[in-house]
């Protein structure tokens, strides 16, 4: 079983490989993509998409240029 303080740096870290990747770059949705990449729950995968979309979404990272 995962400690909570590991599930919250893989949570990060997803979020951070996220808002690093261009949209073109990624080979599966999101969530997927983060599910397998990190080992996260589905719910955790949200949980690091949220964090970038609401980043975005209140003016901070770019989605480094992708449309």
């Amino acid at each position: 079983m995962m400690t909570p303080e590991r599930e919250i740096e893989l949570i990060l870290a997803a979020a951070t490989w996220l808002a690093e990747t261009p949209k073109n770059l990624r080979p599966r949705p999101a969530v997927v993509e983060l599910r397998e990449r990190f080992g996260l729950r589905a719910a955790d995968a949200i949980v690091a998409v949220r964090m970038v979309t609401e980043r975005q979404y209140w003016g901070g990272a770019n989605d480094n240029g992708a449309s």
